[in-house]
């Protein structure tokens, strides 16, 4: 993997899912999950065959990458869908050992839809650089901000020493408790990295159940 495109946000932007006809999660041969808004971004940023460990659409197929006639990568056939428990399993630990890259903590999926969603939506939501849609909303003590991506929400909360006012929602319409998390005692309250553990939405009735830790 070059590293260029949406694996590390410092180039072209991941968009918000939904937006264009056809986008990939693919989960590389060191179990790192990256969001892919084309084909042709995938294959522009990928260079080897089993680089890929598992190329994923959003029905859930389970793919990968091999060769054409000119030995270029191209995307192969899919081999069915992919095995629920390995990938909920891959998933859990990616965010466990990258809890900084992952800090939309949703609820713990229980189906392959489920996971499938949220996977697709978390990654892209955690990557994406510039707007794309519907915007994220901050509420503060009933004040709302319509900020346009995560990276915007986590400025206009960085500058305050309490969090407990605060309520946030994606693009997609889930919401979530904003929380300090701080790595020594004698720190600031306005210091450390700010995780969003997602909270019952208001006025519906959850899916799922159990947090994702």
């Amino acid at each position: 993997m070059k590293r260029i495109g949406f694996t590390n946000g410092t180039a072209s932007d991941a968009t918000v899912p939904g937006t264009r006809p056809k986008d990939y999660v693919v989960v590389d041969d060191i179990a790192e999950f990256t969001y892919y808004p084309s084909e042709a971004a995938m294959l522009e940023d990928l260079e080897y065959v089993d680089e890929a460990a598992c190329v994923l659409d959003r029905e859930g197929n389970d793919c990968r990458l091999t060769l054409d006639k000119d030995r270029n990568l191209r995307l192969g056939p899919s081999f069915g869908l992919v095995e629920f428990s390995w990938l909920r399993q891959a998933w859990m630990n990616n965010r466990h050992r990258n809890l900084q890259a992952h800090r939309l903590q949703r609820f713990y999926p229980t189906t392959l839809e489920a996971l499938l969603a949220g996977l697709f939506e978390t990654v892209a939501l955690e990557r994406a650089r510039s707007a794309a849609g519907t915007p994220w909303v901050l509420n503060l003590g009933g004040e709302e901000t319509h900020p346009a991506t995560l990276r915007e929400v986590d400025g206009l909360l960085a500058g305050l020493d309490h969090l407990e006012q605060a309520t946030v929602r994606d693009p997609f319409g889930h919401e979530y408790r904003p929380v300090r998390h701080q790595t020594h005692r004698h720190l600031a309250p306005g210091a450390g990295s700010i995780y969003y553990v997602e909270i019952p939405p208001r006025g519906r009735d959850l899916q799922q159940s159990g947090v994702q830790h």
